[in-house]
């Protein structure tokens, strides 16, 4: 229960809020991707160039992009656990289901843009050109080294009601406790932190809900960043009772970036298949 005694306060010093104020299915809506790339006012390509060069070029790339890819995975034929919970998933989205007494637990998200690149820029070795040589091509970073941590909804439902909660990780800077960042002489570490500390994972309810039925726009939904301090970690301790707790916050993120890094070899398979038409 290492971060369990978040008050009003230091809830509300967490700075990366959610910019929407509903609890269901947005966290399923894609998202515009934002980059901070400077853009040129022209672009010069060859003129000798043809439609045909560019689909070769990018096939002769993917076929070492996607065998890096795919030797970068930590869970290559198998997939992690999530412990207690039945897993199903539909492309992108992924659907986890348990029975805690009489009431049932649902957790739902969605791993599209949900790897955080600032994750990896600070353990890989990456050189000026933020790249690593393969053979005598380049590659981007294989993803294996980024972390996917998102936002996920719980449903709890119980007498024909359901109590709803929109959660998201917190952030990697957050203070952690000092006890946490203490590293033993015989641990091993990496760029001065603990193999513990780079596992160690939690969340915050960003808001929760009451609803009959399935959630509509007409519900209205609180935002945890003005509740009592008390009430929330009651709300804490709700979810915790559920098998909504630290461990499993570190489970869903192992399942959760295994799991993008399958969507992404397969979406750079279906873009080879495409350019090979």
């Amino acid at each position: 229960m290492a971060f369990r005694g978040l008050t009003r306060g230091l809830f509300q010093l967490v700075t990366h809020r959610r910019l929407y104020s509903s609890i269901s299915t947005q966290v399923f809506a894609r998202k515009p991707i934002v980059t901070n790339q400077r853009f040129l006012p022209y672009r010069s390509f060859s003129s000798v160039q043809t439609n045909e060069d560019a689909y070769q070029d990018l096939n002769r790339f993917l076929d070492k992009e996607i065998q890096l890819e795919k030797s970068a995975q930590k869970h290559p034929s198998t997939l992690p656990t999530i412990q207690g919970f039945q897993v199903q998933s539909n492309g992108p989205e992924v659907t986890l289901t348990r029975q805690s007494g009489n009431d049932k637990v649902t957790v739902k998200f969605n791993v599209t843009n949900t790897v955080n690149a600032m994750d990896s820029d600070q353990d890989a070795g990456l050189d000026a050109a933020g790249q690593q040589k393969f053979g005598d091509e380049t590659a981007t970073q294989p993803s294996s080294q980024l972390k996917s941590r998102p936002t996920f909804n719980v449903d709890i439902s119980r007498g024909g009601q359901t109590l709803s909660f929109l959660c998201s990780y917190l952030p990697q800077d957050y203070p952690h406790a000092p006890e946490l960042g203490q590293v033993g002489e015989n641990e091993h570490q990496r760029g001065g932190r603990s193999d513990q500390e780079d596992q160690l994972e939690d969340f915050q309810i960003d808001e929760f809900a009451i609803h009959e039925g399935e959630w509509t726009e007409k519900v209205y939904s609180a935002d945890c960043a003005v509740i009592d301090g008390e009430l929330y970690d009651k709300l804490l301790n709700i979810l915790e009772e559920h098998g909504i707790g630290e461990e499993f916050a570190n489970q869903l993120i192992d399942y959760s970036t295994a799991y993008e890094h399958r969507q992404y070899i397969g979406l750079l398979e279906k873009l080879q298949k495409f350019t090979k038409k």
